[in-house]
């Protein structure tokens, strides 16, 4: 493949990718307008990390520690996520972090959402397609970091 070609190519994946963030989070934004993307990507990694601090967030998804701070206040505010551990002390910073039952109750209903249009968007492709397309993107993902 030519640089040219490669460059387009390269150009058409980061134009495809844009899109299907997009088309994600307008579809989440009508049918569930409590999270955004954002919102969604914290409440996943604290999901998954149960007990994680604010600044494992911000490492893993390369984000500025206040930034980050800022956007957990909203969740804590709201009821999403909490400290983790009965004594555990209020606020976000520096202490383990866990999803509350509403947190989860909202998680799981997006993850369902967006199944739901996944499965849809994908009713043509076959099984092998598929895997091929997740693998890519997994590849892609695990890629080095810039």
């Amino acid at each position: 493949m030519s640089r040219n070609r490669r460059d387009a190519a390269i150009d058409r994946v980061q134009r495809e990718l844009t899109t299907v963030g997009r088309r994600g989070t307008a579809r989440i934004r009508r049918e569930n307008e409590a999270l955004s993307a954002v919102d969604r990507s914290l409440l996943a990694y604290i999901q998954a990390h149960p007990g994680c601090r604010a600044v494992e967030i911000a490492a893993h998804f390369q984000l500025n520690r206040s930034t980050v701070s800022r956007q957990l206040a909203g969740l804590l505010d709201h009821g999403l996520v909490t400290a983790a551990g009965p004594d555990a002390p209020a606020g976000g910073r520096g202490v383990a972090l866990q999803l509350t039952p509403q947190g989860e109750e909202l998680l799981t209903s997006a993850a369902e959402l967006l199944h739901r249009d996944m499965t849809s968007r994908l009713a043509d492709w076959t099984e092998e397609e598929i895997d091929v397309f997740a693998r890519l993107l997994e590849r892609y993902n695990g890629g080095a970091e810039g």
